[in-house]
């Protein structure tokens, strides 16, 4: 059910715990991540950002929320960008709302924008 991909990029991005408390919430973690990804197996689209962009979103999204954001402020904030698309925004919005939910509390910033840049490249579609 997991992909290779996200597989790769979810080890990649955070270090083995040594524990099994803290190994299971990391799989329960990428269980969940995965199966939200699959109820919305779609391929999205994505405006005139890229997934790079996707993933330096998110990694300043999650700078901000450990330095104390609110996800109100966060999300309040995506009313004063300026977007090529309107999908944009909707992309954005959920990019905050994924990083602010349970899978965040377990993502630094370079793994948050690691992650959702390697889920928002295996939900593009092939060109």
């Amino acid at each position: 059910m997991l992909s290779d991909a996200m597989r790769s990029a979810i080890l990649r991005a955070a270090p083995i715990p040594t524990n099994e408390g803290t190994r299971m919430k990391l799989l329960l973690t990428a269980l969940a991540f995965a199966l939200a990804r699959t109820a919305a197996a779609a391929d999205y689209p994505l405006g005139t950002m890229t997934c790079t962009d996707i993933g330096a979103f998110a990694s300043e999204v999650m700078a901000a929320k450990k330095a104390g954001r609110s996800k109100e402020d966060a999300l309040a904030a995506l009313e004063t960008r300026t977007y090529g698309d309107p999908v944009e925004k909707g992309n954005l919005s959920d990019v905050v709302q994924i990083l602010y939910g349970n899978l965040g509390r377990n993502l630094g910033v370079q793994s948050a924008g690691a992650v959702l840049k390697t889920d928002c490249e295996s939900g593009r579609p092939a060109k």
